[in-house]
């Protein structure tokens, strides 16, 4: 896979995390929204797993964000998040 590929797919399960925190749903939560398990969510968020549109569109929804580009607004997180999860999943893959 592409560095540039893994990490958008990084940025996003961050992204996903920090909304999520911030509305206070914790991944089993979300994941029950969902109709799938907590370990889905942990896999988009720690593991950089590749996200279908279907699921982006329904995060978005379950998130209650007025408009799914607020998932790919990446401007706040947090760099040094970013390097380390995507050394950690690109060290294992």
């Amino acid at each position: 896979m592409k560095d540039e590929t893994l990490l958008f797919r990084i940025k996003f399960g961050l992204r996903i995390k920090q909304l999520r925190v911030e509305k206070e749903i914790d991944q089993a939560v979300l994941a029950s929204n969902l109709n799938k398990d907590k370990q889905f969510i942990n896999r988009y968020e720690n593991e950089g797993a590749n996200p279908r549109a279907d699921i982006i569109q329904e995060i978005a929804k379950v998130l209650k964000l007025d408009s799914i580009d607020k998932l790919f607004d990446f401007r706040t997180l947090n760099e040094a998040d970013i390097q380390r999860l995507f050394k950690k999943v690109k060290d294992h893959s």
